[in-house]
């Protein structure tokens, strides 16, 4: 009689050591992509989806046009930005302006991010959320500007 005793209030302990604050975490988990709910493939969203990556592409090609014209002889005549937003956070890539034409480049740059992580956000998308190196330097090369990772190349 004790043993059924004792092992019916170690039961109902262990059950009460149950919290809610355990299933309040394991909601807060990543879901599974399985879970994810469906995008949408109708002609609309594509239609929307293909005029968002137009006009990003647009002032991705404005930007390295702008970005052309001008010949890289000074790598110090040059300075680093990020570009674009990856879906988990932080950039997409790097690019290298030239400081003279900073007033002009900026704006457009920092409006290809805010595009860029608002792509992301509005159609859910998701990376292998690596974190891209930055860039440690600049080097000109045959008038453009080329980007040094790490401090080997420098």
């Amino acid at each position: 009689m004790k043993k059924t005793v004792f092992i019916l209030i170690a039961t109902i302990s262990l059950s009460a050591c149950k919290s809610k604050k355990v299933m309040e975490i394991t909601d807060r988990l990543p879901k599974d992509v399985a879970l994810m709910p469906e995008r949408d493939y109708s002609s609309k969203g594509d239609a929307e989806r293909k005029k968002d990556e137009e006009n990003m592409q647009k002032l991705r090609v404005e930007i390295a046009d702008e970005i052309a014209k001008i010949n890289c002889s000074n790598a110090d005549d040059w300075r680093i930005s990020p570009f674009g937003s990856k879906p988990c956070g932080g950039p997409a890539a790097f690019i290298a302006y030239p400081v003279k034409a900073e007033e002009e480049l900026l704006p457009k740059i920092t409006e290809f991010n805010r595009q860029s992580s608002a792509f992301n956000l509005k159609y859910g998308l998701i990376s292998d959320c690596a974190v891209t190196p930055a860039p440690t330097g600049v080097r000109c090369e045959n008038g453009k500007a080329v980007l040094l990772y790490g401090a080997a190349e420098i």
